[in-house]
């Protein structure tokens, strides 16, 4: 679970391979499926984290690969290349870097695009 700047709360559901959104007052915002990214297993979402842009990235265990979104849930991009095996975690530090968790290691990427 994670809280967006703009105060949204962003959860990956595991059971229902999902990732909800939903505002202060607890009204859904919106539901994201892993559609409309390219992937070749079923999403199943993990870890979730936003960062300093208002970007939602999740992981997908599934596919080893993060999912981008932006505040509103529009699909960004997956970011697929970069050797990720089972990722679980996340964490943004403070100069913008991902971290990224998998079952038995810790990557660091420079993910966003244009600084």
């Amino acid at each position: 679970m994670s809280e967006n700047n703009n105060g949204d709360v962003c959860v990956s559901d595991v059971n229902a391979d999902t990732v909800v959104v939903v505002e202060k007052t607890g009204r859904v915002r919106f539901r994201y499926d892993g559609t409309p990214a390219t992937i070749e297993e079923s999403f199943d979402p993990r870890g979730i984290v936003t960062d300093a842009l208002s970007q939602i990235i999740v992981t997908d265990i599934n596919n080893n690969c993060l999912h981008i979104l932006d505040q509103n849930g529009q699909f960004l991009r997956c970011v697929d290349d970069c050797g990720l095996e089972e990722p679980v975690g996340l964490r943004v530090d403070i100069e913008g870097k991902l971290w990224v968790g998998s079952l038995d290691k810790v990557k660091v990427i420079e993910y966003l695009q244009n600084k």
